[in-house]
């Protein structure tokens, strides 16, 4: 017997919705049968410890000294990712391996940095959970990630924001923006995959594009490092990954 107000074969249900391509992507990122996805506005006031007494389904954060990471209650809600007071000193936070270029991956965040001088910062996606982020050098460049795809700021090398990709290890797209923005203020990353290709885009400016592996799984993640005795935060108004959960 059929099951009043569900569609029948949910696995295509999505798809054969009568709405316009705009409104189905909207609604796509609240997942379903169709698509894997992940939102959070990091809302609420936790009072446990970050991510294990606050928030589930994150892992454990990963940094050199310690590293303050959670969620700040205030209007909205945010995540801080904040690092200790020692040059090199970073904090970084994953989500998990769930999407693939394979399937399609659209990423998109909105962040900002307390200060653009002696930082580092990345944001995008990533082939590992318990990496210090995914650029070891970006002037070289050289990689912790064997595939990645990251807005990458890095004062140790310029003062420009700069779209990569790490293809099995090589690197893929390595390219500033024409002007970068003022970092202190939010801005809108995007990362949109298809297949082996990875193309990022700041407040919805095309920055460049690049190759990486399709098959290997990536996660979401957010992160920075101090350049100076001082700390440094990076600051998530929100964070989203979405995908198909099957190839097409």
């Amino acid at each position: 017997m059929a099951i009043r107000f569900l569609p029948q074969r949910l696995d295509v249900a999505f798809s054969r919705m009568a709405f316009p391509e705009h409104l189905k992507a909207l609604i796509a990122l609240q997942g379903g049968p169709e698509h894997v996805a992940y939102w959070d506005d990091f809302v609420g006031s936790p009072t446990g410890t970050w991510p294990s007494n606050a928030n589930w389904m994150y892992p454990a954060t990963v940094g050199t000294g310690t590293e303050v990471i959670g969620i700040t209650a205030g209007l909205g809600g945010t995540l801080t990712c904040t690092t200790g007071g020692t040059s090199g000193n970073g904090a970084y936070q994953h989500v998990g391996l769930n999407w693939r270029g394979t399937e399609g991956i659209y990423y998109a965040c909105r962040f900002k940095v307390d200060s653009a001088a002696t930082v580092k910062f990345e944001l995008g996606l990533t082939d590992s959970i318990t990496n210090e982020g995914a650029i070891n050098a970006k002037a070289s460049p050289t990689f912790t990630a064997t595939d990645a795809a990251v807005f990458c700021f890095d004062t140790v090398d310029d003062t420009n924001l700069t779209f990569m990709t790490v293809n099995a290890g090589a690197a893929g797209a390595n390219t500033d923006m024409g002007t970068t923005p003022t970092l202190t203020s939010y801005n809108i990353a995007e990362i949109r995959v298809q297949g082996g290709f990875a193309s990022g885009y700041i407040n919805g400016q095309y920055v460049g594009g690049g190759a990486l592996t399709t098959t290997a799984p990536l996660t979401p993640y957010v992160g920075c490092t101090t350049r100076t005795g001082s700390t440094r935060t990076l600051t998530v108004d929100w964070q989203a990954c979405v995908g198909p959960r099957f190839a097409v």
